[in-house]
C-alpha cells in the first residue's frame, strides 16, 4: 500500500511538473547554501515515477516469490531492506546537495547489500560481502570528488557549485578534472561500468530473483542518475566536453557493450546470463552520456527506462521458471515454451527488445544512440551498437529457439532448490506445469506490455526527455 501511494503521488508530481514547474523544498526551514534543499524537476519527477511503479510491481510479485526462495525468519527484514531500498534511491534522485548524495548512496547501497545477502546462504553471504567491500571503495571515489567539488567552490549545493563553476573553472582545469575523475571511478563501480563490475555477477546471480530486478533494472540506474546530475548542472556539458573524461567514457562504455555481451555468451546459469547482459546495457547509457550531445544524453536516459523495464521482466520470468521447475540453466529450458507460455512468451518480448529488434522499446534508444553518434561526429560508433545488438541475439534467442523449437522434452521435471533438496523426478509424458500464481504472473505481462507499448508509441517518452534534457541545459547554464 505504502509503494502504492508512494507511485500515485510520483504520477501527480510528474503531472505538476511537466510544464516546466520546479518544486524545491527547504529542510527545516533553513535556505541554501546553508540548508539541504530537496528538488524535484523533470528528470528527477521522471525517475521517481520510474523507480516506484517498477517497484510497485517488484514487490507484488515478492508477495508469492518470496516466500519460495527465502525463509519465512528472513522475509520481516527482506521487506525492511526492500522499502529502505526505495527510499535511499529516491532521496538521492531529488536531493540537490552532494553530501546528501553520498548519505542517500549509503543507504542504497547497504540496503542492497541485505537484498543481496538475504538466502542467507554461503553463496549470496560472499556475494554480498565482495559487493559490499567494492561498494565501500566506490563511495571512497565519491566522497573524494564531493570533496574537491567543495573546495574549488566552497559550496554542496548543486545550484550554487554551478554558479561557481562558471566562474572559477579556467583558474582551477586540474582540480574539475580531478574531481571529475573521482566521480566516474565512484559511480563507475556503484554502477557496474566495465571493468568496475566486479561485485555484479555473483550479487545478482546469488540474490532472490526479485533482488535482482531491484539490483540489474533500478540500483545501477540511479547511480547513473546521480552522476548525471553532476555532469550536467554543477559542471555543465562544456565543462565535460573540454576534459578527456568524455573520451575515457565513451571508451569504457564500447568496451563494456562488448565485453559485457561476450562474457554473457559464454554463460550457463540464466541469472548470470542476465547479469553480464547489464554490463554491456550500462555500457549504452554511459556512452549516450559520453556522446556529450542533448540527442546522446537523451537516448540514454530513454535507455535506463527501457532497460528497467526489460531486465525487470527478464529477471522476473526467470524467478518464475525457477519457482515452477526448479530450473536455472539455459540448457534446462526445452519446451519451456509450451509448457509456460506466458512467462515465455513475456522472456521473448523482452529478449526481442535487447536485441533492439524494431517495435519493441530498446530499438527506440538503440536508434537514438545512433542519431546521437551521428550529432557527435562519431559515425563509427554505429558499428559498436550493432555488433553489440548482434552479440545480444547470439545469447539470447537460442534461449527462444530451445524453449518453442526444441523437440526435446523437460527431462523428468528435475529441479534443485537452493537448500539443496531434490524435486521429485517425474515422467516427462506426465510432467505438467501451470502458470505461476496470479502475483507473479501479473507484473511479468505489465512489464511485457510497457515494452511493447514503448517501442510502438515513443513519442510522448522521448518529447518529455528531450524537454527536460533542455531545461536542466537553460536552467542550470
Amino acid at each position: 500500500m505504502v509503494t502504492g501511494a508512494v507511485f500515485i503521488a510520483t504520477i501527480i508530481i510528474a503531472v505538476y511538473v511537466s510544464g516546466g514547474e520546479i518544486i524545491r523544498y527547504e529542510v527545516a526551514g533553513w535556505p541554501p547554501p546553508w540548508g539541504i534543499e530537496i528538488v524535484v524537476e523533470s528528470l528527477s519527477s521522471l525517475m521517481i515515477m520510474l523507480l516506484s511503479g517498477v517497484y510497485l510491481l517488484i514487490l507484488i510479485y515478492s508477495f508469492s516469490a518470496a516466500k519460495h526462495e527465502l525463509e519465512s525468519k528472513a522475509i520481516g527484514w527482506y521487506y525492511t531492506a526492500l522499502l529502505l531500498c526505495l527510499a535511499g534511491m529516491m532521496g538521492l534522485v531529488i536531493s540537490n546537495d552532494i553530501f546528501n548524495f553520498y548519505v542517500f548512496i549509503e543507504v542504497t547501497g547497504i540496503s542492497a547489500c541485505a537484498l543481496v545477502a538475504a538466502k542467507g546462504t554461503r553463496q549470496a553471504t560472499e556475494a554480498a560481502l565482495k559487493y559490499i567491500l567494492l561498494a565501500t571503495l566506490g563511495s571512497g571515489f565519491i566522497l573524494f570528488g564531493i570533496g574537491f567539488l567543495y573546495m574549488i567552490t566552497g559550496h554542496l549545493n548543486l545550484t550554487f557549485i554551478a554558479e561557481e563553476i562558471v566562474l572559477v573553472k579556467d583558474s582551477y582545469p586540474f582540480l574539475i578534472w580531478t574531481a571529475l575523475s573521482f566521480f566516474i571511478v565512484g559511480f563507475g563501480v556503484k554502477s557496474a561500468l566495465f571493468p568496475l563490475h566486479l561485485w555484479l555477477p555473483d550479487a545478482h546471480s546469488s540474490a532472490p530473483s526479485p533482488s535482482s530486478a531491484i539490483l540489474s533494472a533500478l540500483v545501477v540506474k540511479v547511480y547513473i542518475i546521480a552522476f548525471l546530475k553532476i555532469l550536467m548542472i554543477a559542471f555543465g556539458l562544456e565543462v565535460f566536453n573540454e576534459t578527456y573524461i568524455r573520451h575515457l567514457i565513451i571508451i569504457l562504455s564500447t568496451v563494456a557493450m562488448i565485453a559485457g555481451s561476450l562474457f554473457a555468451f559464454v554463460q550457463i546459469e540464466l541469472k548470470r546470463r542476465l547479469a553480464y547482459s547489464t554490463v554491456a546495457q550500462v555500457g549504452y547509457i554511459y556512452l549516450g552520456i559520453g556522446l556529450g550531445t542533448p540527442w546522446g544524453i537523451a537516448a540514454g536516459m530513454l535507455h535506463i527506462l527501457v532497460h528497467a523495464f526489460m531486465k525487470t521482466c527478464l529477471f522476473l520470468c526467470a524467478g518464475s521458471i525457477y519457482y515452477q521447475t526448479g530450473f536455472k540453466k539455459v540448457n534446462q529450458f526445452s519446451g519451456m515454451g509450451y509448457k509456460m507460455p506466458i512467462t515465455m512468451g513475456a522472456f521473448t518480448v523482452a529478449s526481442f527488445s535487447m536485441v533492439g529488434i524494431p517495435l519493441f522499446g530498446g530499438f527506440i534508444s538503440k536508434y537514438g544512440l545512433a542519431l546521437g553518434s551521428l550529432e557527435a561526429n562519431m559515425p563509427a560508433l554505429i558499428l559498436v551498437i550493432v555488433l553489440s545488438g548482434l552479440l545480444n541475439a547470439s545469447y539470447y534467442f537460442p534461449i527462444i529457439g530451445q524453449a518453442y523449437f526444441s523437440q526435446d522434452s523437460i527431462e523428468h521435471g528435475h529441479g534443485h532448490n537452493e537448500q539443496g533438496h531434490d524435486d521429485q523426478k517425474q515422467d516427462s509424458k506426465q510432467f505438467k506445469l501451470d502458470q505461476v500464481p496470479l502475483s507473479m504472473l501479473v507484473p511479468i505481462i505489465i512489464l511485457a506490455l510497457g515494452i511493447i507499448g514503448l517501442g510502438i508509441f515513443p513519442g510522448a517518452v522521448l518529447d518529455f526527455i528531450n524537454q527536460t534534457i533542455m531545461r536542466l541545459l537553460i536552467i542550470h547554464h
